[in-house]
């Protein structure tokens, strides 16, 4: 380790002296391609209304009642419904080589938008990688990755086939991002790096948006620190975002005796960290994995959360607090031409990190919370059940996914000073059955 400790702390002096160096190498360059890709259809039948995205594909939560004059639940829907929008290509590319440096990349789409009646496609990953093996005097590598690929805590996946791959109990998004890398021979890596939300984003006073990182002049920031073994994967990390709800007033204030006009400049910050832990075990055909974040706000990683506005007593400078849960998955796979996989996740609505104002009966109100839009600032917990069959032959899988949701709601106007649904709490269930043909080249 003291080795690879030396090598990682000469790293920069490295690349200062290649440059120098520039005559005494030979570049390489090969370009070489590997395309790949999948067809996916998905059949869907679901026994009421839920929130998803794309087409009820990308599946959130079952919807609370919602009686009408005659008692009925006007969400109470069965509904069926088929897509091919997740068909995905993607190419692999490697050849350039100088000295110990290697370079390649990757970019991937699918066909997972909708414009009216037609799919468009969407990037999912583009990005480029600059690695170096054996730098220094150590067995170690270092690479850096620089554009859009999965956020660090979204890579590890349960073992599901539908859309949402275990969302919301584990993080999903992709990001572009700039990101460090330093492994060693024994398995162990440490990655740490910068990311700015752009295809999944944070809320806040108005809606889902990438202008509270993009003027709040910080990135998204990430840490972490994994094992990876023969049998056994570890990691441990965190994710560190800074939002500025307001950057100018969008009304006429008055302060101190002093008006302030529409466009001031406001002081507004919220700073919010996210640890989490991952666990994969594997032997023969049988593998185990699990994940838990304990979530403030986690809305820009597609977790049910956002944060909270708890003091405005100076209009120039407004106070957040951030919402917190747990959330938490669990799954396994056994077998492989005939496979049996199954997923259990849990999440948990911890309330806000400092007391919200409250009405007369002691109630928050909900229109001071900016949450999650795939989900509902009422939920106290979730629990949510997968179990699926598949065969697989060669590039074919053909399977079917039982998917069993249960939310605990309780009264949206009975928040406590915590923000926590505590009061009419009661449970829905939806039912969902997922069929899926897969073919992967």
């Amino acid at each position: 380790m003291k080795k690879s400790l030396l090598a990682f702390l000469t790293f920069t002096c490295a690349l200062w002296t290649a440059g120098l160096a520039a005559q005494s190498h030979k570049v390489n360059l090969k370009n070489k391609l590997e395309p790949y890709g999948s067809f996916r259809t998905y059949a869907i039948f679901d026994t009421r209304d839920v929130i998803a995205g794309t087409g009820d594909m990308f599946y959130y939560i079952p919807l609370d009642y919602s009686r009408n004059l005659e008692g009925q639940d006007i969400h109470s829907n069965p509904s069926m419904k088929a897509y091919a929008l997740t068909t995905m290509l993607g190419v692999n590319v490697s050849g350039l080589q100088y000295g110990k440096m290697k370079v390649g990349g990757n970019i991937e789409a699918d066909f997972y938008l909708r414009n009216g009646t037609a799919a468009t496609m969407r990037l999912r990953k583009a990005y480029a990688d600059i690695s170096w093996d054996g730098l220094g005097y150590a067995e170690n590598r270092i690479a850096i990755r620089a554009g859009q690929d999965w956020h660090p805590m979204a890579a590890d996946m349960p073992y599901c086939v539908n859309v949402e791959c275990g969302s919301p109990f584990s993080p999903h998004t992709r990001s572009p991002q700039l990101m460090l890398d330093f492994s060693t021979r024994h398995g162990f890596h440490v990655t740490a790096g910068a990311l700015y939300p752009m295809q999944f984003l944070p809320t806040g006073p108005v809606g889902p948006s990438e202008n509270y990182v993009k003027y709040g002049l910080i990135p998204e920031l990430y840490g972490g620190i994994s094992y990876e073994g023969k049998s056994l994967i570890a990691r441990a990390g965190a994710d560190f975002i800074s939002l500025r709800p307001r950057w100018r007033t969008t009304e006429y204030l008055f302060t101190e005796d002093t008006w302030h006009d529409v466009g001031s400049k406001v002081r507004d910050r919220i700073s919010m960290i996210s640890p989490f832990a991952y666990l994969e075990f594997r032997h023969g055909l049988f593998r185990i994995n699990a994940k838990s974040v304990f979530a403030s706000g986690g809305d820009h990683l597609q977790l049910l959360g956002g944060y909270a506005l708890y003091d405005w007593r100076d209009p120039l400078d407004y106070k957040y607090t951030p919402l917190r849960s747990s959330v938490s998955f669990a799954s396994f796979s056994v077998g492989n031409k005939f496979q049996f996989l199954c997923m259990g996740g849990y999440y948990k609505a911890l309330g806000t990190k400092h007391n919200l104002p409250v009405d007369e009966q002691g109630y928050s109100s909900a229109s001071y919370i900016y949450f999650f839009s795939g989900g509902m600032v009422n939920i106290d917990q979730m629990v949510r059940v997968t179990p699926t069959l598949a065969f697989n032959l060669g590039g074919l899988t053909i399977a079917v996914e039982y998917d069993n949701t249960c939310v605990w709601y309780g009264s949206v106007s009975k928040l406590d000073n915590y923000a926590r649904p505590l009061e009419d709490v009661h449970t829905i269930i939806n039912h969902r059955v997922l069929g899926v043909m897969r073919y992967s080249f």
